[in-house]
């Protein structure tokens, strides 16, 4: 790990021995919890540190989302306040937190989210030292176009302007999606088609996991051999090579009309999560990792390339 890097664990359950190793040799200092039970267990983990920063994770909606992820992690308003009167004169720092999902598509999202975040500091009297408005910042996918980033975050702006604290709390984000997944594709060979449906060589149990579920639909283009391709693009499903009838990607991905068996197709924006859903399920695992440097397919930078720009990307 880089020396000058500063490391945050933010996952709200965390066991005590990961908690204690963080802190002890990782030099860990900012966890998040969104219980008292939590709160309690990161103390003893770390035998009452005096320097920790820790962020209380705040339930907001994730109406705007592709990926919901408020029902698993988040203290509700109510005992939000609570938590915040506790766990404040314990702290060196105190910083709140939320998520409004994942791939979201609309900046108000998290102005909402800010909006209900100044509530529960009005309510508590206690203004935090942090706001960590989380990550679902979006990136580009043939059925999703996003507005620019930069709206994203004049957006969050304004909002936390809008509250007008006492201080103004140092503002955090964490920009995983938007930032990586234009690095990130896969190499598929067709097996066989069946009509309308591809049977490739990846899956849902392997780099393709977000494809089945819940659905995304993935930027996809052929591999150029030399072989003459039809004009026409025609939708397809995917099905991959496992035993199990879930590994099914629905699509649909528009691809020339005369594609078969042999044909190879890059799969793009897997550079989030790709590589890291990969399973050895019925005994198909692919760890053929190269480093090359090309456009990616999509991009939501799109606007910020010149012609001689070029993105380094991982294929598997």
């Amino acid at each position: 790990i880089a020396k000058d890097a500063k490391l945050y664990f933010m996952h709200t359950v965390k066991n005590r021995k990961s908690i204690e190793e963080a802190y002890f040799n990782f030099g860990v200092r900012d966890f998040s919890f969104d219980t008292k039970d939590e709160l309690i267990k990161i103390f003893e983990a770390t035998k009452d540190a005096k320097d920790l920063t820790l962020y209380l994770r705040i339930f907001v909606s994730n109406e705007h989302s592709e990926i919901d992820l408020s029902k698993k992690f988040g203290a509700s308003p109510a005992e939000a306040v609570n938590l915040i009167k506790l766990v404040r004169p314990l702290v060196k720092k105190l910083g709140v937190s939320f998520h409004v999902g994942s791939q979201c598509m609309h900046p108000v999202s998290y102005s909402k989210g800010i909006k209900e975040i100044g509530n529960i500091i009005l309510k508590s009297g206690i203004t935090p030292d942090i706001i960590n408005v989380g990550g679902g910042f979006p990136s580009k996918y043939p059925d999703l176009y996003p507005q620019p980033l930069e709206n994203y975050m004049e957006e969050i702006k304004k909002a936390v302007n809008k509250l007008n604290l006492p201080k103004q709390p140092e503002l955090i984000c964490e920009p995983g999606r938007a930032i990586v997944a234009e690095s990130g594709s896969t190499i598929v060979k067709v097996e066989l088609r069946k009509k309308q449906s591809l049977y490739i060589n990846d899956g849902t149990y392997g780099s393709l996991f977000d494809a089945g579920f819940p659905n995304f639909i993935f930027p996809t283009k052929v591999v150029d051999t030399g072989k003459d391709l039809s004009r026409r693009l025609t939708p397809f499903n995917f099905y991959g090579p496992t035993c199990d009838s879930m590994d099914f990607m629905k699509g649909p991905y528009m691809l020339p009309n005369n594609l078969k068996e042999g044909d190879y197709i890059e799969i793009g924006q897997l550079g989030s999560y790709g590589l890291t859903f990969r399973t050895k399920f019925n005994g198909f695992y692919s760890d053929d990792i190269f480093e090359i440097e090309d456009k990616p397919i999509m991009s939501v930078y799109q606007n910020e390339q010149d012609e001689e720009y070029k993105s380094n990307y991982l294929v598997a």
